[in-house]
């Protein structure tokens, strides 16, 4: 059974300043970022599992953001606990950055 990961890296306007790494965030929806930026896939070339990166400006990352996040008001998972803080702290990372790598790895668990 495939085991999968995704995290984004977020890389500041002012180069002086470190970049971030964070999750994937719960309200993106998975599976519709996939079909959305198909077109950005990147292989990054890693012999021991698919790994592929996909490069998003600020404009289109703050987009897909507030468009998951109204969608994710109506999801069952958003009832569950209160997300507010993380989805702010996420935004405020997010309108510091320029540039937007969401990095998706998956390889085989052995948990079949």
């Amino acid at each position: 059974m495939p085991a999968r990961t995704e995290r984004i890296y977020l890389f500041p306007s002012n180069t002086n300043e470190p970049a971030r790494m964070m999750r994937f965030p719960i309200w993106w929806d998975r599976r519709e970022f996939f079909n959305k930026f198909r077109n950005r896939e990147i292989d990054t070339g890693n012999p021991i599992y698919v790994d592929y990166a996909y490069l998003l400006t600020l404009g289109e990352a703050l987009v897909w953001d507030k468009t998951c996040r109204e969608r994710f008001t109506d999801d069952s998972r958003s009832q569950k606990r209160d997300f507010t803080v993380e989805m702010q702290q996420f935004e405020l990372a997010l309108r510091k950055s320029r540039w937007v790598i969401v990095e998706s790895s998956e390889w085989e668990s052995g948990l079949d």
